[in-house]
């Protein structure tokens, strides 16, 4: 009893395997091959396990084949942390950058290439092409150092004159222009210039250059449009108080002083010339109409001291004109005064040249009737000349009344 109850369980597993065999060789890719395709009607048969994929020639999966790829070998491992560590660095221009992503992309041969050969001819050409740009933007040093560079046509020159001689150049540039800000600048810029010329290092110059120069300039720009606001007209003075009003940044306050005051302030010397022009002197005219018709340096030179010189003409002549007017009326004063006849006449009064006026050489001196004392001439427009010829005159005129009156009666005494 016992002895068959422990044989049933292996004959029962003998039966399972031998039934489960024919499925298994029938759903094999190398059975199936050959096998005759099965009637449609027929039960499809259970998926096959995955096969590993087909290896290309380099050990790469082939293509269409989504299996993993394998481990590289420990050389091309060390180039492609070599090309990543390129990649990665700042100094690698774009000539490299590029060349490096393709190798990475390709095999290893491809690494291996780039490491020996490209890399050295991207970075000697993005070398030559950095050096050129210093060039463009460079001041006279920069520019003298980065020509020699490239004439030498070396990578070795291009090296050096990125790792050393564009920053010698350019310490050389900077000191130039620390010199140029002294010219016209206010006290802030010209005090840092002097200290750092005295004892700036080319990092302090560098940066003062770049970005310090401005916050200084700033503070010396708003001291120069408070000192402008003083002598401004109206349209500058109110432009003044609406820049400094509205939080300028530094670069408006700058603006402004170079270029926008003197727009504002030609545009208030324009309307002040043109208010001259009422009812001016001829001189002051004609400088006033040359001044409109030229630029806003000759209309600023004209209000300066052209206006001046004008008025000065223009007040000569009036008093050479004024004194040919008065001479002219003291000429024709004195004319009429003067004697036209030469004829003498006796009498009890004196001779007639003696009692009128005389007018010897046009002088204007005048002898009474009888008397020796001349009367002096004041001047022009004298009162006393006019007033002793008529004096005179009227004894004159009585003079010979008197005389005719005794001749009409003596033959009537008689």
């Amino acid at each position: 009893m016992n002895g068959t109850s422990v044989k049933l369980p292996r004959i029962a597993s003998a039966v399972a395997a031998a039934a489960i065999a024919p499925a298994v060789l029938l759903s094999s890719p190398a059975f199936a091959a050959d096998a005759p395709s099965a009637p449609a009607s027929s039960t499809p048969s259970a998926p096959t396990a995955p096969t590993a994929p087909d290896q290309g020639a380099e050990g790469r999966p082939a293509a269409g084949n989504p299996a993993e790829k394998p481990a590289e070998d420990p050389q091309a491992a060390k180039d492609r942390a070599a090309i990543q560590a390129i990649l990665a660095d700042p100094a690698s221009g774009p000539g490299v950058r590029a060349a490096a992503e393709k190798a990475l992309q390709g095999t290893a041969a491809d690494m291996r290439h780039f490491l020996e050969v490209v890399w050295q001819q991207a970075q000697y050409t993005d070398d030559r092409v950095r050096v050129t740009q210093i060039h463009s933007v460079g001041g006279t040093a920069v520019k003298r150092e980065a020509e020699k560079a490239l004439r030498a046509a070396t990578h070795a020159a291009l090296k050096e004159f990125l790792a050393t001689g564009q920053h010698k150049a350019r310490y050389e540039d900077d000191q130039v222009e620390l010199f140029r800000m002294l010219n016209g600048a206010g006290s802030g810029i010209r005090e840092a210039v002097e200290k750092l010329l005295r004892d700036g290092t080319p990092e302090q110059v560098r940066r003062f250059v770049e970005v310090g120069q401005h916050d200084v300039r700033a503070e010396d720009d708003r001291v120069e449009l408070a000192r402008m606001y003083e002598g401004a007209g109206p349209g500058l003075r109110a432009a003044i108080q609406a820049l400094l009003t509205g939080h300028p940044s530094n670069a408006e306050l700058r603006e402004f002083v170079k270029t926008g005051q003197h727009k504002l302030r030609d545009v208030d010397n324009t309307v002040l010339i043109w208010s001259m022009l009422d009812n001016p002197g001829p001189e002051l005219k004609k400088a006033a109409i040359a001044a409109l018709k030229g630029t806003p340096e000759d209309r600023a030179a004209f209000l300066k001291t052209g206006q001046h010189e004008a008025r000065a003409k223009d007040k000569a002549a009036e008093e050479a004109a004024a004194k040919a007017e008065q001479d002219r009326k003291d000429k024709e004063k004195n004319g009429s005064t003067g004697s036209t006849g030469s004829g003498t006449g006796t009498g009890t009064t004196g001779t007639a040249t003696q009692v009128a006026a005389q007018g010897t050489g046009g002088n204007g001196n005048v002898t009474a009737a009888g008397g020796s004392a001349p009367l002096a001439d004041t001047g022009a427009g004298s009162e006393n000349a006019w007033f002793a010829a008529g004096s005179a005159a009227a004894l004159a005129a009585g003079a010979g009344l008197v005389l005719a009156n005794r001749r009409r009666r003596t033959p009537a005494e008689g």
